[in-house]
């Protein structure tokens, strides 16, 4: 039998910070505030070297068995590469020297099986040293003794939503689903056995949807929450906590494992392009989700300025290096200038958590790049490249 239980819907960051301090947002609460507005056409270059001291490259083994296709998106996790190739549905594991260690999982239906992958399908378990693998309503955990388990949201005979992701914090899951016709996401938790922690608000066994008082519910010493986005809701990890994107409120909050209720970390601030941020045509201006990125020192933002980029940026999509220092953000001519080699540019498509950040360079373009650079070392590579080896993995470290 199911708890009682109630997940609020909040729309502004500002709420949950009242709840747990009773006073307001601010600079001094750990929330910062990134300013879009004197961004936006103002795109500068941005070096390397700012952000790190060390650059390698990983050129990946080709073989028959390691050959890869459709491979536009990498993880570095526990020293390990993971490239998820769309082409032929498969998660294949380079070693920091570029050997192939297999493939994560199988293709099928049966249990353990997933049916395709994309380039945001993987997660890693620092806890337990699981590969965990998300496929459509399912998220699907590789332990290391060999043992399989399988998490999935039961839509009992509910066909009304869509499940956007789910994820692991700690013991407990997070799963992001979107009503249809509704444009409304919201978050659910599941408890350590998958088994939903209570109702999902306003009857998620019906498939109704009600909008829920602005509030944070206290269940059996538990506090819940969750966020209504007007856009897809994407996560990505910043050492132990599962930071959320959620373009309602321009807010990325922040899940400590085990927590169910969000703190704000982050701010977008549109200024005068703040009607502009929920449209989605040319002239639409906002953040990219699926595109978000932590280090220490660095958040790593992607937008789409529309027309009102900067005429010297040639890229749909604009990249924001905000300082978590100083509080500066600035928008970039394209990726970081690589200045430490004179190597290709580089912007992060994983940071691990204990920095290691990582780009996929195509072979046919490293071979091209080491003939503008005076890397000896790139040189060195290139030279036992073809036009149809594996890419080679830029490494960019402190």
């Amino acid at each position: 039998m199911k708890r009682e239980f109630v997940l609020s819907v909040f729309t502004a960051a500002i709420l949950v910070a009242s709840c747990k301090s009773g006073g307001q947002i601010g600079e001094a609460d750990g929330v910062h505030t990134v300013f879009v507005e004197p961004l936006v056409g103002s795109e500068q270059v941005v070096r390397l070297s700012e952000v790190a001291s060390k650059v390698e490259y990983i050129p990946l083994e080709t073989s028959q068995e390691s050959l890869l296709g459709n491979v536009m998106h990498a993880f570095i996790d526990n020293d390990i590469i993971y490239l998820p190739d769309i082409r032929v549905n498969k998660l294949s594991r380079y070693s920091l020297d570029g050997k192939y260690l297999g493939s994560v999982g199988r293709q099928g239906r049966a249990y353990g099986e997933f049916i395709s992958i994309n380039g945001f399908c993987f997660d890693y378990d620092y806890e337990t040293g699981a590969e965990m693998i998300y496929d459509s309503e399912k998220l699907i955990e590789y332990h290391k003794d060999g043992s399989v388990k399988v998490i999935k949201l039961d839509r009992i005979s509910d066909k009304t939503f869509n499940v956007d992701f789910i994820k692991k914090i700690g013991g407990i899951y997070l799963c992001a689903i979107s009503r249809f016709g509704t444009g409304i996401s919201d978050l659910v938790f599941l408890d350590s056995d998958g088994q939903l922690m209570g109702e999902f608000p306003a009857g998620y066994e019906s498939g109704e949807y009600k909008e829920q008082k602005i509030e944070n519910v206290k269940q059996e010493g538990m506090i819940f929450s969750a966020i209504a986005s007007r856009s897809y809701t994407f996560p990505y990890r910043f050492g132990n906590k599962l930071m959320v994107t959620n373009l309602a409120t321009d807010t990325i909050f922040a899940y400590n494992p085990n927590e169910t209720i969000a703190q704000p970390v982050y701010v977008i601030n549109y200024g005068q392009y703040s009607d502009l941020s929920s449209k989605l045509n040319d002239e639409s201006i906002k953040i990219v989700s699926t595109f978000t990125r932590e280090s220490k020192k660095h958040l790593f933002l992607t937008f789409n300025f529309g027309k009102y980029r900067s005429a010297e940026n040639r890229e749909k999509l604009t990249r924001v290096l905000f300082d978590k220092t100083t509080g500066e953000a600035r928008s970039l001519k394209g990726r970081l200038e690589n200045d430490i080699d004179g190597g290709p540019s580089f912007w992060p498509l994983r940071v691990s958590p204990d920095g290691q950040m990582v780009a996929i360079i195509q072979a046919i373009d490293f071979i091209d790049a080491a003939k503008e650079s005076n890397s000896a070392k790139m040189k060195e590579i290139a030279a036992k490249l073809t036009d149809e080896s594996n890419p080679v993995i830029m490494l960019v470290t402190n």
